[in-house]
């Protein structure tokens, strides 16, 4: 039987999208436990066979703090996350502040061994509708060349074993093609990369060509991936408004708008994110899952399936040997 643990309290939209979507995910899950922790009074509809509701009382912000985060040892994400660590679970969701998840890993949550900075994944939609992993999207502000190389050996080992990519190809988010282009880091990381004969490396990658489809990996610091990471959704979103903007501007356009409204949703859904099922904090002993923050049932339920999926398949226990390697 597979155990996750699921913080209740910590997203903009309350406890009721994750009682919904831990109601729909049980029923579709024969094989999982589910502990969820929040207000007890929050949670009476979710007293079934398989789900055990921790009682916590406190929930972290999402301005907190490193500090704020200690001190809430009570608070629903916390328990959650040291329910995993303690092996009560074997992987933990939560929708709250991913600052304040990811302080909450680092804090209570031992790392992989030989792994000295976690980073935080993010599957981006592409032209060729593969996808693309962008690592690290936020965890971190600044990585060193040993830290970006860790990233592409974690991200080498996901896409082989949970996107089932036989020799995923890597590339590192640079400034330019060229082996020389960034500071001393990204060179630094590009030799290391370079040299690495357990990778597919296809070199440095210009974020114009983030979306095209041509890497299955792409390696960045947080402070760069976090950019982009928002720079793509803003522009996908914007896209979309200027689109709707113009079909409706007149009679001609609105009568042409219906012949291709199915496409549109189509297109609208490649960017969705509540398909996506949240971005992973990789490096830790256990799958920590971040969805996202205004998430509703269906993006929670995605998000617990990328959970299960990783328990299911040993995706952490896959990495330890690959970086052993």
């Amino acid at each position: 039987m597979y155990k996750l643990s699921i913080d209740a309290m910590s997203g903009d939209l309350g406890s009721s999208i994750v009682v919904e979507a831990c109601l729909s995910f049980i029923k579709a899950h024969d094989d999982v436990e589910l502990y969820v922790t929040g207000k007890s009074e929050e949670l009476e509809k979710l007293k079934v066979e398989r789900i055990h509701i921790i009682e916590a009382r406190d929930t972290i912000p999402m301005d907190a703090g490193i500090m704020s985060v200690r001190r809430k040892k009570d608070s629903s994400m916390v328990k959650a996350v040291v329910l995993a660590n303690e092996g009560e679970t074997d992987g933990v969701v939560s929708c709250g502040s991913t600052g304040a998840f990811y302080t909450s890993a680092m804090l209570f949550m031992k790392r992989l061994e030989g792994i000295e900075k976690s980073c935080l994944m993010a599957i981006l939609p592409t032209y060729n509708e593969k996808g693309v992993m962008l690592m690290d999207v936020g965890a971190n502000a600044q990585n060193n060349a040993e830290q970006l190389h860790d990233f592409a050996l974690m991200g080498n080992v996901y896409a082989k074993y949970m996107r089932g990519i036989n020799d995923p190809k890597i590339a590192l988010l640079n400034i330019g093609s060229e082996s020389k282009k960034g500071d001393e880091a990204h060179q630094e990381a590009y030799k290391l990369l370079e040299n690495d004969e357990s990778i597919h490396f296809m070199g440095n990658i210009e974020g114009r060509d983030i979306l095209n489809g041509e890497v299955d990996v792409i390696v960045t610091d947080g402070f760069s991936g976090n950019i982009a990471l928002k720079c793509c959704e803003g522009t996908a979103t914007t896209l979309m408004k200027l689109m709707k903007e113009s079909l409706m501007s007149s009679l001609k356009s609105k009568i042409g708008a219906l012949f291709v409204k199915d496409s549109l949703y189509a297109l609208k859904d490649r960017f969705d994110y509540k398909s996506v099922g949240g971005a992973l904090m990789m490096g830790f002993v256990k799958p920590v899952v971040k969805a996202h923050g205004a998430s509703d049932a269906k993006a929670f339920n995605n998000a617990m399936e990328l959970a299960y999926q990783m328990v299911k398949n040993d995706v952490v226990g896959k990495m330890k040997e690959g970086l052993k390697e």
